[in-house]
């Protein structure tokens, strides 16, 4: 059987860190937001179609800046958007593990609404402080303190309350460096080694 974790959490809660700590001790991850760059150019006629050819950069490219500026302030231009790309990349994901035999961690923030939650043995939601995620958001994408809150605002439901309180569901806050949030996941992969007689890791865990 396959050990398959899904990995979540809001915008600049952490789980990109989080993910490398999996792939550290033999996980392969699947950055399904890194499908979503791929899938854009797939569809790049379907998606100028819809939102115009004012996204594109001079190289020809769509302009990921510009495009999340119009779907994370308008909820029904997200909605199109992800009608156009997530059955795409969720036929890529599986597809990803069907020819992978190593432990897999599907990074994902919209894990819960494509469903790929259903894939999943395990799942991790990172949680971390508002004030603490627009800062690292600022930092990060560069971008201000409204863009900011625009996407912050947009992610707010993409969490379901009622997946808390599955058994197989952990949440990890992250409210720390990025030294304690790898300590608390290396913890988390070292209990489900021994609980389910996992042996790919040991030797990286030792």
């Amino acid at each position: 059987m396959k050990f398959i974790v899904g990995l979540t959490g809001l915008y600049c809660a952490g789980k990109n860190e989080a993910a490398k700590v999996f792939v550290e001790t033999g996980f392969r991850e699947i950055d399904v937001d890194a499908l979503g760059h791929v899938v854009l150019e797939e569809k790049k006629k379907e998606i100028l179609n819809s939102f115009g050819d004012g996204i594109v950069t001079p190289s020809g490219q769509i302009d990921r800046k510009r495009l999340g500026n119009i779907v994370f302030r308008d909820r029904k231009e997200l909605e199109k958007l992800e009608q156009i790309v997530h059955p795409s990349m969720v036929v890529q994901v599986k597809q990803l593990i069907d020819q992978e035999n190593s432990p897999i961690v599907i990074n994902a923030a919209l894990l819960y609404k494509m469903k790929l939650d259903s894939l999943c043995n395990r799942i991790v939601i990172i949680r971390a402080p508002l004030l603490e995620r627009i800062n690292r958001c600022m930092d990060r994408d560069g971008l201000d303190v409204f863009s900011t809150l625009y996407r912050i605002f947009a992610q707010r439901k993409l969490i379901p309350q009622s997946s808390l309180h599955r058994a197989d569901t952990v949440v990890v806050n992250n409210r720390g460096t990025r030294g304690e949030l790898r300590v608390k996941i290396l913890e988390l992969i070292r209990q489900w080694t021994e609980e389910m007689g996992l042996v790919w890791n040991r030797i990286k865990l030792s």
